[in-house]
Formats: C-alpha cells, sequence, structure tokens
C-alpha cells in the first residue's frame, strides 16, 4: 500500500512536468519548476522539524494522544504562516524592484499554495505514522487527480502558465486537505501549553533531523558542485543523466521509508531495542535484495538506455559510471534503516555525525578520483562515501541498542504477549475473569522486569478509585524469585510509608504504594506517581534551572533521610534513573528499589555511615559510568554531574564535624570505586567497553569527589558554583 502511495505521488510529479510542457513554453516549465522546489525545500523542513518527531514521540508524548497531534498540526500552521510571510515580503521587494512580472506571479501563487500544501503534507505524514497508508493512498490519489484535471482544463483554454500550474496544486491540495481534516477532527485536541511544552519537545529531535537532511544533501549533490568547478558543465550534465538513470529506483525507496519509520517507532514500543534491531535488519536486507536485483538490471541495459533517452556522443559509453552510480544507491539505501532507528531512539545526533563523515569522505575522493579517470572516477568516490555514511549509521546503530534479545519467557510461548501477561496480572488482582478492555501502555524496560501503566479505556477506575496502576512485569530470564520480590515489595512498603505525601523544600514528594504480588507471572502491582525520570529532565535542561537543582538536591536528601533512620532501610538501587521528576509540578518520586546485595560489599569497605553512604554511592557511580547518553551532550553531563553534586554536599552538611565529613567522603568514594571494580575487563569487545567506562567513571568521581573535599576544606568556597 505503501509503496502504490509513492507511485501515485511519483506519477502525478511526472504527468504534471509532461501536462505543463505540453501547452506551454520551457520558459514557464523552468518557472513552475523552480517554485515547486522552493515548496519541496518548504516541505522538507516542515517533515523534520514537525511531522518526523511527531511519528517518532507520539508514544512518548507528555499529553493525551490528541493534545500531541494537535500540537504538532498547530506547529504545521505556525510554519506554513512564517512561510508565507517570507514569501509576501520576497513577492513584494519583487513588485518593488520592478521584476519579471511572471516572477512576481508565481511569487504571490506560492503564498497562497503554501499553507494547503503543508496541510496536505501533514495529513499524510499523519496517516502514515498511525500505519494508516490506506487513508494516505485515498489522500495523494484525489489530489492527483484533481490537480491532473485542472492543469487539463487550464491548459484547453489556453491559460497554462508556472503560475496557474502552482494554483492548481493549491487547488487539489486545499480540497482534499480540508475534507480530510474534518473527518479526522476528532483526533486533535488543543491546548497552549501543551503546544508550547511540545515545540520543545520536538525541536530537541527535529534540529538534529534537519541538520541530518542537510547532510545528506550535501553529500548528494557536492559531486555535482566538484565536476562544474574541476572538469565543466559539461561532465556536470553527464553525470546528472547518469544518476537521472539510476533514481528510476527512489520511488521504490522512498514508498519503503515512508512506512519504516513508523515501523520502527511500533518496533521500539512493542518489543524495545531488541526488536528494533531485528526490525531495522529485515528491512535492510529486504532494501538489499530489491537494489541488488535492480543493480544487475542497470549492469545489464544502462548504456542500452542511457542511449535511448539521450543523444549526443558524451552519453555514450557511460554503462560503466551508470553501474557504479546504481551500486553507490544500494549503499545509501541499505543505511536508511540504520539512520531510521537512530531516529527512533531520538540519536539523532550520530546521524548528522554519520552524514558528516560521508560527506568529507565523499567530497575528497570525488576530487581526487575524478582528476585521474573523470566520471568513473567521481562515481567511484560517491560510492565510497555512501558506502562510508552507512556504515557510520550502522555502527552507531548496532552500538545504540542491545546485542542480544532477552531468552524467551516460556509463559509467552504461543498467542501471549508481554501485554497480555500485564492483563493477567491485573485480571487476578482485580478478580476479574475478564478482559474489560484495559489499556496497557509500556512505560520502561530494564534488565529483570518490564513496566506497564494501566488505564481504562471508559475513564473509570481500574480498581476502587485508581484509574491507572503500574504493573512491574518480571522477565524469567533475569531469574527472579517470589522471594526476592517480596523483599523489595516490603521494602516499597516501608519507603511509601516514610516519604510519601511529604511536602519538602517546595517539593512533593511521592512513592508508589505496592497493592498486590502476582505469582504467577511474577509481578508487583502498585500505584501511579507523578512525574518522568530525573536522567531525562536533566539530559533535555528543560526549565532546569541552578535553583531547582539546588532546592530538589536538598528535598531529594530530606526525603532519604527519613527512610534511611528507619531500621537503617537501604534503597539499593538510587540512581536518576529511578527518581521522578515534574520540574513545573515540583514533584518527586522515587520508585524502583533494587536488591539489597546490590549494596554488600567486602569487609574492608567502610560501613560507619551505612546505608546512607552505601546509596549515595551507587548514584556517584551511577553518573560516572553514564558514557552513551553523554557522548556529545556537554550539558546533560553537566547537569547530572551538578545534581549528584548537590545531592552529596547536601548529604555530608548535615555530618560534624569537619573531618567525620572527609570520612564519609572517603566511605562513599570507597563504595563507588567498589562498584566499579564488578565491571569485569576482558579481551572482548565488551570488556574493552568496560576498560574504556571503568576509566572514564574513575575520573569523574576524582574530579567530583576532590570538588566537594575542597569545597569543606575552604569554607569560603562558593559551594553553588560548579565547573
Amino acid at each position: 500500500m505503501a509503496l502504490a502511495d509513492q507511485a501515485v505521488v511519483s506519477a502525478a510529479s511526472f504527468l504534471t512536468t509532461v501536462v505543463i510542457a505540453r501547452w506551454t513554453i520551457p520558459n514557464e516549465l523552468g518557472l513552475y519548476s523552480i517554485g515547486i522546489s522552493l515548496l519541496v525545500s518548504s516541505l522538507s523542513i516542515q517533515e523534520s522539524l514537525i511531522s518526523l518527531p511527531y511519528t517518532i514521540q507520539q508514544h512518548r508524548a507528555r499529553g493525551t494522544p490528541a493534545e500531541h497531534a494537535g500540537s504538532s498540526l498547530t506547529h504545521s500552521a505556525l510554519l506554513s504562516a512564517l512561510g508565507i510571510v517570507i514569501l509576501l515580503v520576497i513577492a513584494l521587494a519583487l513588485s518593488a524592484t520592478g521584476a519579471d512580472p511572471r516572477l512576481r506571479a508565481m511569487t504571490w501563487t506560492l503564498a497562497g499554495v503554501l499553507p494547503f500544501a503543508f496541510l496536505r503534507e501533514f495529513g499524510r505524514k499523519f496517516s502514515l505514522a498511525h500505519l494508516h497508508t490506506g487513508q494516505a493512498l485515498i489522500l495523494d490519489s484525489a489530489v492527483a487527480t484533481i490537480q491532473l484535471a485542472g492543469l487539463c482544463w487550464i491548459g484547453w483554454v489556453g491559460r497554462m502558465s508556472g503560475a496557474t500550474a502552482c494554483a492548481a496544486l493549491g487547488f487539489a491540495c486545499a480540497s482534499t486537505s480540508i475534507v480530510w481534516l474534518c473527518f479526522s477532527r476528532g483526533k486533535f485536541a488543543f491546548r497552549w501549553t501543551q503546544v508550547l511544552t511540545t515545540a520543545r519537545q520536538s525541536w530537541g529531535l527535529g534540529r538534529w533531523l534537519f541538520a541530518g537532511q542537510i547532510t545528506v544533501s550535501v553529500q548528494g549533490y557536492i559531486t555535482y558542485w566538484l565536476l562544474a568547478l574541476v572538469v565543466g558543465t559539461t561532465a556536470t550534465g553527464v553525470f546528472a543523466a547518469c544518476m537521472s538513470v539510476v533514481l528510476f529506483a527512489n520511488p521504490v525507496i522512498t514508498g519503503m521509508n515512508n512506512i519504516m519509520t513508523p515501523r520502527a517507532v511500533f518496533a521500539l514500543k512493542e518489543g524495545g531495542g531488541a526488536l528494533l534491531r531485528r526490525q531495522m535488519v529485515r528491512e535492510g536486507l529486504l532494501l538489499g535484495v530489491v537494489m541488488t536485483s535492480f543493480c544487475f538490471v542497470v549492469l545489464f541495459i544502462g548504456d542500452d538506455v542511457m542511449r535511448l533517452l539521450y543523444r549526443g556522443k558524451e552519453y555514450e559509453g557511460q554503462g560503466h559510471t551508470v553501474a557504479v552510480l546504481a551500486v553507490a544507491l544500494l549503499a545509501s539505501a541499505v543505511g536508511t534503516p540504520a539512520s531510521i532507528a537512530l531516529a527512533s531512539l531520538e540519536r539523532a545526533r550520530a546521524i548528522v555525525w554519520a552524514g558528516s563523515i560521508g560527506a568529507v569522505i565523499t567530497g575528497l575522493l570525488v576530487w581526487l578520483l575524478m582528476v585521474e579517470w573523470g566520471l568513473v572516477g567521481a562515481a567511484y568516490g560517491f560510492l565510497a562515501g555512501n558506502v562510508a555514511g552507512s556504515v557510520g549509521r550502522w555502527v552507531a546503530f548496532l552500538t545504540l541498542v542491545p546485542q542480544c534479545n532477552p531468552k524467551p519467557d516460556p509463559m509467552q510461548i504461543g498467542s501471549d504477549s508481554n501485554s497480555a501477561m500485564a492483563v493477567r496480572v491485573i485480571q487476578q488482582f482485580t478478580r476479574s475473569s475478564i478482559d474489560r478492555g484495559w489499556v496497557v501502555e509500556q512505560l520502561d524496560e530494564g534488565g529483570q522486569a518490564i513496566v506497564y501503566a494501566v488505564t481504562s479505556p471508559n475513564q473509570q477506575p481500574v480498581w476502587q478509585a485508581y484509574r491507572s496502576l503500574v504493573i512491574k512485569l518480571y522477565k524469567p530470564s533475569a531469574a527472579p524469585n517470589v522471594e526476592v520480590v517480596r523483599t523489595q515489595l516490603d521494602a516499597l512498603s516501608r519507603l511509601h510509608a516514610a516519604v510519601d505525601g511529604l511536602t519538602i523544600n517546595g517539593w512533593k514528594i511521592s512513592s508508589p504504594a505496592p497493592l498486590y504480588l502476582c505469582e504467577s507471572p511474577l509481578a508487583l502491582v502498585m500505584t501511579m506517581v507523578p512525574g518522568r525520570k530525573l536522567d531525562l529532565c536533566l539530559d533535555t535542561g528543560e526549565n532546569v534551572t541552578s535553583e531547582v537543582l539546588e532546592s530538589a538536591s536538598r528535598a531529594f536528601v530530606a526525603a532519604m533521610n527519613r527512610y534511611w533512620s528507619i531500621d537503617s532501610n537501604v534503597h539499593g538501587d538510587l540512581s536518576l534513573n529511578n527518581v521522578l521528576c515534574g520540574i513545573v509540578a515540583r514533584d518527586l518520586s522515587f520508585v524502583d528499589l533494587g536488591a539489597h546485595e546490590h549494596c554488600l560489599f567486602r569487609d574492608d569497605v567502610p560501613k560507619r555511615w551505612y546505608p546512607a553512604s552505601h546509596d549515595l554511592a551507587y548514584m556517584l557511580y551511577g553518573t560516572g559510568i553514564t558514557v552513551k547518553a553523554t557522548i556529545g551532550h556537554p550539558g546533560a553531563l553537566l547537569r547530572r554531574q551538578m545534581f549528584t553534586h548537590g545531592v552529596l554536599r547536601t548529604f555530608i552538611e548535615t555530618i560534624k564535624p569537619l573531618e567525620e565529613k572527609q570520612r564519609s567522603l572517603d566511605e562513599i568514594e570507597a563504595c563507588a570505586r567498589a562498584h566499579l571494580k564488578r565491571l569485569a575487563a576482558s579481551w572482548s569487545l565488551r570488556g574493552l567497553w568496560y576498560v574504556l567506562i571503568k576509566y572514564i567513571a574513575s575520573r569523574r568521581i576524582d574530579t567530583m569527589v576532590g570538588r566537594l573535599k575542597a569545597e569543606f576544606d575552604d569554607p569560603l568556597c562558593p559551594h553553588k558554583r560548579f565547573g
């Protein structure tokens, strides 16, 4: 269906060019081409900044799905309004300077067409994001039919021009997209605060997607620029002709890519990184098979196609060049699934780096090889750059996702999925023999368990007065047992009793209340608490100020001190990943206590300030070993270190005198280093990676502990300053 949709779009574009060329002069066709190129560039910006972020983040939205969709539609409208203003300013400037009337007419027409083209493209991408390819096909077929009918009528009455052809496109987009919006209006809700929140979330990803798009464009066009500069425009024209033959495969690649992004997003949602990895490898193999077949066809008939399409001796004997360019397109296509997967993981910065490396290699090799071997050398340079870019994307993707899947869950053999098991858990808890249509959404996944939120579809309570509950479903591959889970339930009960409902320094403290332990499948049912992961809040930096870091760290320590003081309770897994935070609402929620054994070391590790020192040491250790998430994100690393520094400093300030402060810091440092020693080094790739992590973490721990010791040695040191 997605391929059929792309076939409709490509066929409409081709037939539009033919119809305009038939009923007007080449100048008008050229003017239309310039206008459409500006429109396509604008739609590319919309896709990078709005459509793709919506597709990727639709399951991680900060509001309801309707609010998220409404916010993205609002962003599209605002972007189109900006485009209209720019075009109107250009049109007024052209009118004031007495420019060509046809150019002025085209600019005014584009200003009127732009909002409807944006709405049509948003509707198309919105349908594809939800895998409603049939809707996208109907929308594009309607646009193509109305546009081509309008062009034929304009040509028949003798009014064909670049501006009137563009107006026909605008009318087709307006009539179909407005109808689509009327039928889909129930899927959109509008709330201004959510529009701003979604804009910040989309911008964080979209800016890197846009930068990645620029690097891909540079890599694609740098060969043309260098050929024109070094060899001449004739060689550039022949190269473009060779590329046009290869680009016959482009509709197939584009059609597959249109559906690949939502598939990747759903794979990540349903099965995490392991399923995403399998899905993208399959997509890459499928693209490879399709493009390899195309390369064989080009190898045998490429030269004949060139002679058929282009006249002149300059185009003869270019079969070798066409074949190399086909292989280059194969290399680029195979790298697309990795690029889409990185975008789905919101690691678009890696796409930019891989694209930049590919562009640099393309430029260097094209320059060197075309001097010696002409067009064929340029083609080989282009091929090498595409291979480098694709390899870089795959290396980045495979590094950032799990290398293997968890062992199969015997209870899931057959039709049962993890979400179905979560429904079984809630049925046992509520003592309901039927599935009441509960909505199960995955919130998180760790090494031991998968966490789900369960809500009722009709906004009714799931159990008693609770409209939503949380299920922590343990993985059999992690070999948990009921007694260990029961111990965690008891610890969570104590934490809830100690801190839930407190208000400290303006922060409301929460902790989930455990409600039920299910033995088969092994799971915990608990109440929902507000906020999102503290590490994600610190990574994005949204609304994170020095005052927020200071007050939150003090509230953090005050709350945990209450828990630690009750029979020496230990958290066992205290990290930025296991604390939820709502900065605007001033919420702090402590979740997911770990096993007591995580904080047990040999006898030479001090325990005078246990359990606080051991929990804080684990937090310091966690900040030190977080390498992947902070590569290329110095701001995220700084905020993580500032918060950890604030927590440690606040705790140490509760200890008197100075000598005891130093001893407590030594104890925390010793415990953190004991955790580091548990990272087993070896000559495997994982072992070598651990060696690098241990080195980086050791340096970070030295820095943070050294800074704290210096602050307490010098009472005049401004403790709020970090860096």
